[in-house]
C-alpha cells in the first residue's frame, strides 16, 4: 500500500490548484485522475491555425468581480482580454422567419483567457511535479479505516491501494455521493445533501465552429444570437485572441433526452444549419466544428443531472464542517464554494478554504 500525507482525487481546476498550493507549502501529496487528461470541465478543442490555442468547450468567462481567478491567471502569466461584443444582436423567433437584428449588443463585461481556458490547466500542470500526478487511475472504492483513508484504484486493469492522512475530493457532489453511499462513518444528512446538489452545467452541451475570418464582425454583428428554436439558444464570439483565431460558440437548448437520440454529426449539422439560417452562407465556410455533450460525460454528469432543469449549486458546507474536520475530509469542487459556486472562481475559493486546514 502506497501512503501519502494528502491524496487529491480529481484533476480538474480544483484538484490541480490544490496540488499547486500544497507544493508551495512543501506538503507531500498525490493527485489521482480517473480519465486520460487533466482539466475536468475545462476542455479545449485545439486550433489548427494556432496549435497553442484551444476553443473552449467548457467554461470560458471570468466576471469582473472574480478577483481570485484573475489573480491566478496573472500570476501564471496568462493574458486576459474582453469578450467581443461590439455590434448588433440577432433574435431568432422562428425557423420560418429571418432573425431580427437589434442595434448594439452593449458591453458584456466578461473576460477570457488568451488561448482559451485550457491555457490555465497547462500552466498549472507545468507548475507542479509531474511525478505526483497519476492519470487513468480510476477510484473504485473509498474507505476510512484506523484513522486513515484507503482508496482502491484501477489502473490499466490492475487494482492498487493507496492510503492518506487527508483526503481532498475535487469532484462534483453527486459524483462524490456515488463513492461514499452506505458508509457507516458518514452521516446520512451529508450523503443526502451531496445527492441533492446539482452539478453546475452537467446536463448542458456546447458547440463551436471556427472560421478563417470573423465574417460576422465584418457585417457589424457581435456574434450574439438568442433563439427560441434551437438547437442553440444563444451564440457568442468564440475567438481565443482579440485579433485572430476566430469562431462562434453556442449553448445547446435542446434537452439531453433529445440530444441522445442524435449522433454527434447530426448535432453538428443542426448547429451549422442554424448558423447559416441566422448569419448567412458565410457560416457554412467553417474550418472546423466541435461538439461536447457534458450529459454524456461519466465523470461529470449523473442521471439525476440529466433530468433536472439547470440551477446554480447551493451546498451549505458549514453545516457539515465539524463532521468533515473529524474525518480529515475536504470537499474542494467548485460546487462547495461559498462564493461563485460552479464557476472557475468558485473552484479557487473552495480549494483555498480547504488547504488552510491541511496546511495548519
Amino acid at each position: 500500500m502506497k501512503h501519502q500525507k494528502v491524496i487529491i482525487v480529481g484533476g480538474g481546476l480544483a484538484g490541480l490548484y490544490a496540488a499547486y498550493l500544497l507544493e508551495q507549502q512543501r506538503i507531500p501529496y498525490l493527485l489521482l485522475e480517473s480519465s486520460a487528461r487533466l482539466g475536468g470541465r475545462i476542455l479545449g478543442a485545439q486550433s489548427k491555425q494556432q496549435p497553442e490555442h484551444y476553443f473552449d468547450l467548457g467554461p470560458a468567462w471570468i466576471f469582473p468581480h472574480q478577483k481570485k481567478i484573475q489573480g491566478l491567471v496573472k500570476q501564471l502569466g496568462i493574458a486576459l482580454f474582453e469578450q467581443y461584443a461590439s455590434g448588433d444582436v440577432l433574435y431568432q423567433m422562428s425557423e420560418q422567419q429571418p432573425p431580427k437584428r437589434i442595434k448594439g449588443a452593449g458591453d458584456l463585461q466578461l473576460l477570457k483567457m488568451q488561448g482559451g481556458s485550457q491555457s490555465l490547466i497547462s500552466a498549472l500542470q507545468l507548475s507542479v511535479d509531474k511525478n505526483k500526478i497519476q492519470l487513468n487511475h480510476e477510484i473504485t472504492r473509498i474507505e476510512r479505516q484506523a484513522n486513515l483513508w484507503q482508496l482502491a484504484v484501477s489502473h490499466n486493469g490492475i487494482e492498487q491501494t493507496f492510503s492518506s492522512d487527508e483526503l481532498m475530493l475535487a469532484m462534483p457532489p453527486r459524483i462524490i455521493a456515488k463513492y461514499l453511499m452506505n458508509k457507516h462513518w458518514l452521516s446520512q444528512l451529508l450523503i443526502s445533501d451531496l445527492q441533492n446538489s446539482q452539478t453546475w452545467m452537467a446536463g448542458q452541451a456546447k458547440f463551436v465552429a471556427t472560421y478563417a475570418t470573423p465574417f460576422w464582425r465584418e457585417k457589424g454583428l457581435s456574434g450574439q444570437l438568442f433563439s427560441q428554436t434551437g438547437p442553440m439558444v444563444e451564440t457568442h464570439d468564440a475567438s481565443t485572441d482579440p485579433h485572430q483565431n476566430h469562431g462562434l460558440f453556442g449553448f445547446i437548448g435542446w434537452p439531453s433526452s433529445r440530444r441522445s437520440q442524435m449522433s454527434e454529426q447530426q448535432m453538428k449539422d443542426a448547429c451549422v444549419a442554424q448558423l447559416v439560417s441566422c448569419y448567412g452562407p458565410d457560416a457554412l465556410d467553417f474550418t472546423e466544428c466541435f461538439f461536447k455533450d457534458w450529459a454524456e460525460d461519466e465523470f461529470t454528469c449523473t442521471s439525476k443531472d440529466r433530468l433536472e432543469a439547470s440551477r446554480h449549486p447551493e451546498f451549505t458546507l458549514s453545516e457539515h464542517q465539524q463532521e468533515l474536520n473529524a474525518l480529515h475530509l475536504h470537499l474542494i469542487g467548485s460546487e462547495f464554494a461559498s462564493m461563485d459556486p460552479g464557476y472557475l472562481e468558485g473552484a479557487l475559493d473552495a480549494v483555498q478554504r480547504s488547504t488552510l486546514g491541511v496546511c495548519s
